[in-house]
Parts: C-alpha cells; sequence; structure tokens
C-alpha cells in the first residue's frame, strides 16, 4: 500500500528547512554582534564567529559571503529593529505619555536583546566605518529627531513640562545603555543577578518612573505593575 503520508511529508520538508536556516542565520548574526562588539571588525576572526555559534566557517560565507556582509547584516538587524519599534509606537492611538511609556518599555527591551550595541558604536570604525557612520547619520540620526520632536509636540501641548529634548532621550540611551554593559558589576554590587527577570523588570519600571519624574508627569497606569 502506497504512504498516503508521504506526499504530505515532502510539502511540509521546505518549511522545516527554511525555519533551520533562520535559526542557524540567527545564531551566527547573534555570536558576531558580540565578537564585533568585543574587538572590532578590524579584530573580528570569522573562524572565532563560526566556534561561537556552532557552525563551520563555510556556512558563515554560505549565509554572508564575506566578513563586510557579516557585519552589515549585524548592524541592518539592530537598526531594523529599532525603526519597527519607533514605527509601531508612532503609529498607535493612544495618549502621548501611553506612547512614551511604551517607547522607553521597548527601547529597554530591545537593549536587553543587544547588550552589545554600545560597544558595537563605540567600536564602529575600521575596513567598514563608513558604512556604520552612515547608518548612523542616514538612518539613527531622523530617529532621534523625530523622539525629540515627540518630546517637543508634548511641551508645546502641556503634555510635558519644559526640558531639553535631546538631552533627555541621551539620558534614556545612556542609561539603558550603561546598565548592561556593566551588568556584571552591578550585579556585584547588588549582591544579586542584575539580568534576572525579576532585576530586569524593577530596572525598567525604574528607567520609565525616572523620566517621567524629569517631565513632571505621573506614568500611565498599567495592568501588570512587575515592569
Amino acid at each position: 500500500m502506497a504512504d498516503r503520508s508521504a506526499p504530505h511529508t515532502r510539502r511540509r520538508r521546505p518549511r522545516a528547512v527554511a525555519e533551520r536556516g533562520k535559526e542557524t542565520e540567527a545564531r551566527i548574526l547573534n555570536a558576531a554582534e558580540r565578537v564585533f562588539a568585543r574587538v572590532g571588525f578590524d579584530g573580528a576572526r570569522t573562524q572565532e564567529v563560526a566556534d561561537s555559534a556552532g557552525v563551520t566557517k563555510a556556512m558563515i560565507h554560505y549565509y554572508f559571503d564575506s566578513k563586510e556582509r557579516l557585519y552589515r547584516a549585524v548592524l541592518d538587524r539592530i537598526l531594523f529593529e529599532l525603526i519597527r519599534l519607533v514605527q509601531d509606537v508612532g503609529g498607535e492611538e493612544s495618549s502621548r505619555a501611553r506612547r512614551l511609556d511604551n517607547f522607553i518599555r521597548g527601547f529597554f527591551d530591545y537593549v536587553a536583546r543587544h547588550p552589545h550595541f554600545g560597544r558595537l558604536t563605540f567600536l564602529g570604525a575600521g575596513s567598514e566605518g563608513r558604512y556604520f557612520d552612515n547608518i548612523v547619520t542616514s538612518f539613527f540620526r531622523p530617529l532621534f529627531a523625530r523622539g525629540a520632536a515627540f518630546i517637543e509636540a508634548g511641551i508645546a501641548d502641556g503634555s510635558f513640562r519644559k526640558v531639553d529634548p535631546q538631552q533627555l532621550l541621551l539620558s534614556i540611551y545612556a542609561t539603558a545603555m550603561g546598565y548592561f554593559a556593566d551588568a556584571h558589576f552591578i550585579s556585584l554590587v547588588l549582591g544579586h543577578d542584575a539580568l534576572a527577570e525579576a532585576s530586569l523588570a524593577a530596572r525598567r519600571a525604574a528607567l520609565v518612573d525616572m523620566v517621567f519624574h524629569s517631565l513632571g508627569v505621573r506614568p500611565p497606569a498599567r495592568k501588570s505593575q512587575q515592569g
């Protein structure tokens, strides 16, 4: 008797292969993000990335062709996640305070997913430095300007007290980045894991409270009070 399940199995196989391919690509990008953040573009070696990702060096070249394209893929992934966050929050039909609250929390979680981003920006030089600079000036700078305009509009309509919008955004950036960059030191100071779920929830809530306090308004109420 013919195996009636065989055609169904064959139809599903391409999707399974595609999913495994996405998982492999994500592992490579995660490993590359760590390596580039630690030693910069010039100091990074694809073999080290391969060892960290648990793949062969040939597999990296299969997915990304070269170290230059791998570096660009790391930056592009980080960029598009932030763009998506800004677009999602900006498109919400909610109060200005709610949108700001969602952005702060979303940005904190974004940095948690990419804790090495601060090091990448610090080491954004070398052979691919121009590509990094172009990304910052072409994409991150407009996002920053959009955020500043959002704060300025809130000041103008009386939602927020008068502050320097650029300095406020820089404080949000530096506070979130600094926490993850110094997580080991902070863990030793606190006496517990700074990256544990409860610790992250408390830190996220504290960042929200700090920003809203500086703006002279209360954070919007949330159903969960755990961050």
